[in-house]
Parts: C-alpha cells; structure tokens; sequence
C-alpha cells in the first residue's frame, strides 16, 4: 500500500528526477550466456545494489547499469558467484541485490478477509491462505495487505523450497537480500511512481508465450494474473472480470506492439522495455522507497542473521563506540595524572608550611592528622569544663573602649584626647589628655561602666606649647576588659 498524498508527490518528483538522470543508450544481449549487451536501449541505474530476476528464459542479472544474462541451466551458485563478479566489476557497487521472481512461481489471491480472523495475527492468515493455494502453511511464504478502501485481503505466496537454495547461495557469496519480490510488482510500483495522481490502472504485459494482467490502485495491487492462452484468454479475462468502474480507468500496455483486441478503458503505450522497469523497481526497494508493497523475504526465507542488514552500520557503531571509549579513557588517564600531580604539589607545600610552623617538631608522615589533632587540642571539648581560654579579640577590646570614650564625652561632658592605644589580650593600655584632671577620672569611670577593670589613674600636668597653649593633663590608664559570660562563650566557640 502507498502512503500519503504527500509522499507520492515527492516521490513522482523523485521519479522524474531519476530517469531524467539514470537512462543510458545501452542493452542487455537477450541471447547472450554472462555477457553485457551491445546493442541500444533506454536503461536504468540502479543505485545501492543490483537486480537478479528469474525469467522464464533464464536469469537476468543488472548492478548500476551492467545487465547480465545468463541461461536457464545456470545454477542458484552460478547466478551468484556472476552477481557477486558483477558487483565486483562495477565501481562503488554494493554486494545488495532485490531477487526477482516471474509470474509462474507465485500464487497470487484476493478475497474477503475470513470473519473471525484478525489482519494482524499474520500466522492465522497464512493457515487461512491454504484453502486457496495449493501449498502448506509450512511449505510457503506469504505476504500481504488488508485495503482499507474494500476491507478485502490481497495475499502473495512462494514455494520456500524452490528458493531456498538461491537464497542460501547470495548469502553464501555475500550477498544481503534486501527483498523477494515478482517482477511484476516491481513493474507496477514503478509505473505507479511514475502517475501524475494515485488513480487505478490496469497494466497489460504481452509477452511472447505469455501475457500478465495487474490491477493497481492507491492501496497496492488488487488483480494479478498470467495467461498463457495468447490474446483471446486475456480480452475474455478483461470482458468478463472487469468492473463496469474500470472502463474510466487508463490501461497501460507494455511489451508487444500488436495486440488483437481493445482493452478496456483508456489505453496508454508505454514504450520501455519491462525489464528496465523492473530494475526501476528494484531501485526503488533498495533505496528504502518501496512502501507497504508485500516483500517475501520473510518466514522461511527470511536472512539467517537478522542483524545482517545493518552489520555494516552496527559495525560503524561498534568502532565509533569503541573510540570513545578510548578517549574517555586516555582523557580519565590524563586527568588523574593532572590531579596526582596536584595532590602531590599540595602535599608538600603543607610540609614545608608545618616545617616553618614547628621548626623543633619531625614533619610527621600523617601530617593532616596531625594538624587535627592539634587543632582539637586547641579548641578543646565544649561543655567538659577543660576548654582553654582562647585570646581576647582586639576588636572586641576597640570596640567596647570606644563605647566607653563615647560615655565619658556624652555623659561626663569630658573633653581629651587619645594619644596612644595598646591593646594585649584585653588588656588595654590608654594615653589620654584632658584639661583637667578631673576629666582623666570620668574616662576612668565610663571604662569600668562599660565592663573594664581600670587601675586608680595617675595623671601629669603638661606645660603649654604651640600646638596647645594651655596647660593639660596626661594620663596613662590601664584597664583589662572583664567580659561577660555571653562573651566569653563567643570567645571560646571563635
């Protein structure tokens, strides 16, 4: 079955890119034994791999534009090893290959889908599709598609054994089976891509002994039969089966230029050669481009390694993974190097640093143990009671004697100035110079507000200068600061 409208429009714009690009002037020999042709037709290219189709002559071989003939006593393993050859020969070919099959090896059928029967449950179809050809569920192959538009079962079916050795001899040589198709589809898909719409048509192929009939709307194809009773059985197969809807439907007619009867509906002539549509087809499947279109390369006859497809992109995968891999190793590598290096430089750089702390002490082998153990000792255990005092800060001791400068010049009105500050451990030594003596002793006051323990001061009187023409008092204070409990605590947790 096709797909959307949009997809069929890209892909008739594809088709008409590709055989304005892919025809070359050259063609098969059709007697020939292995050998290309010399003589001049339109012929198509095939892209990713090639063709290898039964015929009813014999074989007929074509990668890229090489076609190839061989007779019809040439055996599964001759046909193979000559398209692995082919394959060989034509440059940037891939060993991939669509195997063809003629009308007389498949069984084509097209009925309403039995009630009961679920169109997903493909191995119930196939039991159900032995009541209308004459294989075994075991024995055959088979494919196909449910169309939406008539809710009626369109189905294909092989013989496994008679092609089973083929299989097993492309895949012997190298060869990947993309698909097992009949020819005839191949030619009705492409003629398909090739429509300007999605409308149904009937493709007549006259052959010499034989003549094919395929029905094809937008669901796939719906009528498919061979006759081997010359043009009579085919104009009585068209009097009688046609439907009175397909007299509006165009009839294409490939093959024989003469034919003896007016086929129904509006007639086509198509002038290229069956056989280069085929390989148009064949094109189209391995390229990716084939749709919903039955495939048989499945069952029994599917490839014996199911991953053989994509061995080549798996095996990309692995190499690629396996690169990574290896950078994120070398990259881990480097970096633990970068991060030894560093540690080590750290190291030392902690010795040297502990070596200029402690010049009596060996730098130990455990050194950051040891800076711990030190640093406990240091801070002591909290709540046992044996917790050493740690010093006063200086800025807690600034602090709070300017707040008690601030109380003698607010409260006492005391007008001085700080000479000198020394700040030890709390203790705190204050040169101050006041107008009078009386002033040293309120600073002396506000101190011991505030929390300082301030010794009885002693002041001298300073005769007048140029830098203060009246005579001033001078006084040394000494005052430890007494914190308080809160503040002790703060000292000991800092």
């Amino acid at each position: 079955m096709t797909g959307s409208a949009e997809d069929d429009a890209a892909e008739r714009d594809e088709a008409q890119s590709d055989e304005a690009r892919s025809r070359q002037a050259t063609p098969m020999n059709p007697h020939g034994s292995g050998r290309a042709s010399e003589s001049s037709t339109d012929r198509f290219c095939i892209d990713g791999g090639g063709l290898l189709a039964q015929t009813e002559s014999g074989w007929f071989l074509q990668v890229g534009a090489e076609p190839v003939e061989l007779d019809a006593e040439s055996s599964p393993e001759v046909a193979a090893a000559s398209f692995a050859r082919l394959c060989d020969d034509v440059r940037g070919a891939e060993k991939r290959c669509v195997l063809g099959l003629p009308a007389g090896e498949c069984f084509f059928v097209y009925d309403d889908l039995p009630a009961g029967i679920d169109a997903k449950d493909r191995d119930a179809v196939t039991f159900e599709l032995e009541r209308h050809f004459p294989l075994d569920a075991e024995s055959m192959v088979a494919d196909y598609f449910v169309r939406p538009s008539a809710g009626q079962i369109a189905a294909i079916a092989i013989e496994t054994r008679r092609h089973r050795k083929m299989v097993d001899a492309l895949e012997a040589a190298g060869i990947d089976v993309v698909a097992i198709l009949p020819t005839t589809f191949l030619v009705a898909r492409t003629l398909q891509r090739g429509r300007p719409t999605a409308s149904p048509y009937t493709a007549l192929i006259l052959g010499d002994a034989a003549s094919e009939s395929v029905s094809v709307d937008a669901d796939g194809v719906y009528q498919w039969r061979k006759f081997c009773g010359g043009d009579d059985e085919l104009a009585r197969h068209q009097a009688v089966v046609a439907e009175p809807s397909e007299s509006s439907q165009t009839t294409i007619v490939l093959g024989r230029s003469e034919l003896t009867f007016q086929p129904v509906g509006q007639v086509e002539r198509c002038d290229r050669d069956v056989i280069q549509l085929a390989a148009e087809g064949a094109g189209l499947v391995l390229g990716g481009r084939w749709g919903r279109w039955p495939d048989l390369r499945r069952g029994d006859l599917a490839p014996s390694d199911p991953l053989r497809a994509v061995a080549a992109p798996l095996r990309r995968l692995a190499i690629a993974a396996a690169c990574c891999l290896m950078v994120l190793l070398i990259a881990s590598w480097y970096r633990g190097g970068r991060l030894a290096e560093r540690s080590e430089s750290l190291r030392q750089q902690q010795r040297a640093l502990f070596a200029e702390s402690f010049p009596q002490r060996r730098v130990p082998v455990l050194l950051m143990r040891t800076v711990r153990n030190e640093h406990r000792k240091t801070l002591g255990s909290r709540g046992r009671g044996d917790a050493i005092r740690l010093p006063v800060a200086a800025t807690t001791v600034l602090r709070e004697l300017y707040r008690g400068l601030r109380h003698a010049q607010q409260v006492g009105a005391a007008r001085f100035r700080v000479i000198d500050v020394k700040i030890v451990d709390g203790d705190c030594s204050l040169t101050v110079r006041a107008v009078d003596a009386v002033q040293i002793g309120t600073i002396a006051q506000s101190l011991e507000t505030v929390g300082f323990q301030v010794a009885p001061p002693a002041s001298d009187q300073i005769d007048p200068s140029k830098d203060e023409p009246i005579p001033t008092y001078q006084s040394t204070l000494s005052a430890v600061w007494k914190p308080t409990p809160i503040d002790a605590d703060e000292g000991v947790d800092s």
